[in-house]
């Protein structure tokens, strides 16, 4: 940190984080509870604050993370949220979906507000059925 930065009070500790690249994936781990740990870098990336209700949706193979609008949920659901940690839980039923287990490995990419989560083994399968339909398209024409 440079000297001249601890006499202006108005830099915080936020302002001297390096800034996170939107366009690469950041890989974090699922711990024991099903949570994912957002690194304060991350978190300010992603735009989400702590206790903001979330909405979680599984689509193309990945989750898309992104504030709650102010519709309430159906029904006694409780919408996930970021503790005041940065740690997200992930739904039982989305972590099933996905394959996702204690220990395991999800890429994340912010898009603010919001973020998008993927399994390796997830977007290695996507790669691989596009790889195949490109040869396919190849061997025909």
């Amino acid at each position: 940190m440079d000297t001249r930065d601890q006499d202006r009070p108005e830099l915080d500790e936020a302002s001297r984080t390096p800034p996170v690249a939107a366009e690469k994936p950041h890989r974090l781990r699922i711990d024991a509870r099903g949570r994912v740990l957002l690194p304060p870098p991350l978190r300010a990336a992603t735009g989400l604050l702590p206790n903001q209700p979330l909405r979680v949706v599984l689509e193309d193979d990945e989750l898309r993370v992104s504030p709650a609008g102010a519709e309430k949920p159906e029904g006694n659901i409780r919408l996930p949220t970021l503790d005041r940690k940065g740690r997200l839980t992930l739904p039982g039923p989305l972590r099933g979906t996905l394959g996702l287990v204690p220990g395991g490995t999800v890429l994340m990419q912010p898009t603010p507000p919001g973020m998008r989560l993927v399994t390796p083994a997830r977007l290695l399968g996507r790669l691989r059925e596009a790889r195949e339909s490109l040869t396919r398209h190849l061997e025909r024409g």
